[in-house]
């Protein structure tokens, strides 16, 4: 079956009439489904970034809690998190980001080349090669709730103990060190 079709534009023809022709009723269906899977792989897509989103700790200043969090805050010397930098700096490591892998939905785990910090203490650990770890994962965080996260070493691809809980610093604390950043200074550590 053909059809003849012409635009109009306020009542008024235009442009030349075409020819179409009806397709049947299997190629419509097709084109149906294929725009339907489409909506849906789109939604599946939208809502996996935003689950991997939702997962990653929050970029900035973090510390143990205790008697001296805000001490600790204040000099930016317990944890660094700059997932968008590709970097997380430890008590004890400075770890550059090579890889995450999200388990859904809310822990992150870390493969990082990670170097022990020259000021570290006799307590410090030192983060395994990333190159004999199982996975090439050493790191792992889980996601408490916003402002909460834990922080597990993975040596042999086992924890390191129960891992260390990490608390955000406050707003003033990630100002300050977002502006020693932007300034380019040496940080306090």
């Amino acid at each position: 079956m053909a059809i003849s079709v012409q635009k109009s534009l306020n009542g008024k023809l235009k442009d030349a009439p075409w020819r179409g022709a009806y397709c049947p009723l299997r190629t419509q269906r097709a084109l149906a489904e294929a725009t339907l899977r489409a909506k849906v792989e789109a939604k599946q897509k939208a809502d996996l970034e935003q689950a991997l989103k939702d997962a990653h700790p929050r970029d900035g200043v973090y510390a143990a809690a205790g008697p001296d969090f805000e001490e600790r805050c204040a000099k930016f010397n317990d944890t660094v998190v700059t997932f968008s930098g590709k970097s997380i700096t430890t008590a004890s490591n400075i770890c550059n980001i090579e890889k995450t892998r999200v388990q859904l939905p809310d822990t992150v785990r870390i493969g990082a080349d990670c170097t022990l910090r020259p000021a570290s203490g006799a307590d410090a650990v030192s983060v395994q090669n990333v190159d004999t770890t199982p996975d090439r994962e050493n790191l792992m965080f889980k996601k408490i709730d916003d402002k909460t996260v834990v922080l597990w070493i993975i040596k042999d691809g086992h924890f390191t103990g129960d891992g260390r809980k990490l608390s955000y610093c406050s707003d003033q604390v990630q100002r300050a060190y977002a502006g020693q950043r932007r300034a380019g200074k040496p940080s306090k550590n």
